[in-house]
């Protein structure tokens, strides 16, 4: 029996706060899936499975990705492909142009691992695996745990995407399970970092100190906004980055696109992209 957007709405949203049980019985936040990227080449090396999960702490001023901010599910209007039906379906499967999308859906973990191991072949031949993106998946740390756990019984190589705002716990549980990491490095200088993303960046340098001293294998991501984190802060970013161990080799420099400001439209959401 098919559901209708109001009870799929509803049972999502349970599935948000529903939380998973941890060893002794304490609860675990569980993430709604945005969405699955297969045969992706730039979140790893290899050809890789990128699974995006739905919520973050940051409030980024250039995010490409808004529908990711909110942990609940949200229904977007496109805007540019509505035709403004008479009668609106009000769900995604029906609308005659696409104009409906659900961002945020249930997913189990088996069904994660499921999916991921659809492209095992591509991975053995490529030193491709699967990588845990979002939103911010160390918002959900200890499920991400679990899950990547899951991976590698099923001998899949991982990597993980993540801003690295997170409890140093959440490095420390994930060490074992995670074969290279991804981290953003978004300022180098604090106030800025406090301005454009709304969080200090103190926590997330101890981090990425913290995963040079487990020598873990690391790429940093460091993007470069025009008049806010351009220029001195890149380099001074670079500086910092070389001071703790990390060479240029494994820093890569991302250039800032504004693509996304037709999701913030499409989602009510007031549009903060420079």
């Amino acid at each position: 029996m098919r559901m209708t957007r109001k009870e799929f709405m509803s049972s999502a949203a349970a599935f948000a706060v529903s939380p998973m049980l941890a060893d002794g019985g304490r609860k675990i936040k569980t993430p709604l899936m945005l969405d699955t990227k297969r045969m992706a080449i730039h979140d790893g090396p290899g050809i890789r499975t990128t699974f995006f999960v739905k919520g973050c702490p940051l409030r980024c001023i250039w995010c490409h990705n808004p529908e990711s901010l909110s942990s609940k599910p949200q229904w977007a209007r496109f805007q540019h492909l509505c035709r403004k039906c008479a009668k609106c379906t009000m769900d995604e499967a029906t609308c005659p142009t696409r104009a409906l999308k659900l961002y945020g859906k249930p997913m189990s973990m088996d069904d994660i691992v499921a999916k991921a191991l659809e492209d095992k072949a591509f991975y053995d031949e490529s030193g491709g695996g699967v990588t845990l993106s979002g939103g911010e998946p160390l918002l959900f740390w200890e499920w991400a745990v679990e899950l990547f756990r899951k991976f590698k019984v099923a001998g899949l190589h991982t990597c993980m995407d993540t801003s690295l705002y997170a409890p140093p716990a959440a490095i420390e549980a994930l060490l074992p399970y995670v074969d290279m990491w991804l981290p953003d490095y978004k300022a180098k200088n604090d106030a800025l970092h406090k301005k454009f993303t709304k969080v200090s960046n103190r926590i997330i340098k101890k981090n990425l100190e913290r995963l040079v001293a487990a020598k873990a294998k690391i790429e940093v991501r460091c993007l470069s906004v025009p008049n806010c984190t351009d220029g001195a802060d890149l380099a001074a970013r670079h500086r910092y980055l070389n001071s703790i161990g990390i060479p240029e080799s494994a820093i890569v420099d991302l250039k800032y696109y504004d693509y996304a400001r037709s999701k913030y439209l499409a989602l009510g959401m007031k549009d903060t992209m420079p």
